[in-house]
């Protein structure tokens, strides 16, 4: 506390005497105790001044920093980004934010930064004659926000494969009731049905031997158009009972030479046809032979039929880890996208004849021995099939 007297300044007795700090030791008491880091450079873009935050973050030394550049003290590719920015600041006089920075200190850790960089100007010339740095140290920010990010990635990962859970559920559902319906159509319907095509069958029948020696060729052909269609209606009715009537299965080991050859045997092959067979040796499986017949003569079948003017059909089989992997390839015209979806779905067929059950009802085989097929186009030509039977132990 001070007063006048006789024109000058005294103080009070009893004040006690302070001794004020210069200038700069009080500058830099305030930017050492300045808890972000802070620096100063010089035009030759030297340190000349860093507060003990600033040696912490970069892990180095009052004395190794100070008359160093960023090439001396960080990575090449860093220390070049810094001179850039530094530049900027030199050359256009105003302060520039870097909001996202690397640095690398000493230990070989790395650092995120928020960066704020402005002109210091000679009080007496104006002219800038350093630059001060002040730095926020972002990293456990950025790594916070990077985790949830990969959190919500996580989740919605998570939740997309639910959603596909419960889409394949509901289809299988749906598929199920499907079946359960066509079974009991095929059921209630079968007999009745074929009763009177066996009639119909057998009058055709006695007609023909009765007008055996007619020389009408109307006649003849009406008559083999009714058996034929008779023949055609009773393939249909077999097809809806055999794949409503899929029982469990018998399982036991079989060869899987064996069991090609006798799905070959229960096919009628065109003439025009050429089989193949390439079969590794000592395969085994376990299924019910039948069943698993009964479905790979069905996919041969379809082979056939998809090659009306002839080709070539191959007929391969290996192991393939716990299961064993039966390939049927024709040299038909192959399957279009939109065909390979509804390629194994009950009543959809391209065909003029029949109700698409062949496929159907193979896959309902092979899944009913935890078996599995699928279909794809190949890429010269014609279709493969892929039949996964469970390999013997």
């Amino acid at each position: 506390m001070t007063r006048e007297v006789g024109g000058a300044s005294e103080r009070d007795a009893d004040a006690p005497s302070v001794t004020e700090p210069t200038s700069g030791e009080l500058l830099r008491a305030i930017v050492d105790h300045i808890g972000h880091p802070v620096f100063v450079k010089d035009r030759a873009f030297r340190f000349v001044l860093v507060n003990p935050a600033f040696e912490t973050l970069v892990g180095r030394t009052l004395a190794s920093v100070l008359g160093r550049t960023d090439y001396d003290l960080f990575p090449r590719e860093q220390a070049e980004f810094f001179r850039g920015v530094d530049l900027r600041v030199y050359e256009h006089a105003e302060s520039i934010v870097i909001d996202e920075e690397s640095m690398t200190d000493h230990g070989g850790d790395m650092h995120i930064l928020r960066t704020v960089k402005e002109p210091v100007r000679d009080p007496r010339t104006g002219e800038i004659t350093h630059l001060v740095g002040i730095i926020t140290d972002v990293t456990s920010i950025k790594r916070a926000e990077q985790a949830l990010r990969d959190t919500n990635e996580e989740l919605e990962r998570r939740v997309r494969e639910r959603s596909n859970a419960l889409e394949a559920v509901q289809t299988e559902l749906l598929r199920k009731e499907r079946l359960s319906v066509l079974g009991q159509l095929a059921a209630s319907v079968a007999h009745q049905i074929r009763n009177p095509l066996a009639a119909i069958a057998t009058a055709s029948a006695i007609l023909r031997r009765k007008l055996a020696a007619t020389d009408d060729p109307d006649i003849t052909q009406s008559i083999t158009a009714i058996l034929e269609e008779v023949w055609g209606a009773n393939r249909i009715i077999t097809e809806l009972l055999d794949y409503a009537r899929v029982k469990a299965p018998m399982v036991k080991r079989m060869g899987v030479e064996e069991l090609i050859e006798s799905a070959l045997a229960a096919t009628s092959p065109p003439d025009t046809v050429t089989i193949e067979r390439e079969v590794e040796e000592a395969l085994v499986v376990e299924v019910d032979p039948r069943q698993a017949s009964d479905a790979i003569a069905s996919v041969i079948r379809n082979a056939y039929e998809a090659m009306p003017s002839g080709g070539r059909l191959r007929v391969s089989a290996y192991d393939d880890g716990d299961a064993v992997l039966v390939a049927i390839e024709d040299t038909g015209p192959g399957l279009t996208r939109d065909a390979i979806k509804g390629l194994f779905e009950p009543l959809v067929t391209s065909k003029p004849l029949g109700l698409g059950l062949g496929l159907a009802t193979a896959r309902l085989l092979l899944e009913n021995q935890k078996g599995s097929i699928r279909a794809a186009t190949q890429g010269g030509g014609g279709a493969r099939f892929e039949i996964r039977l469970p390999r013997a132990p």
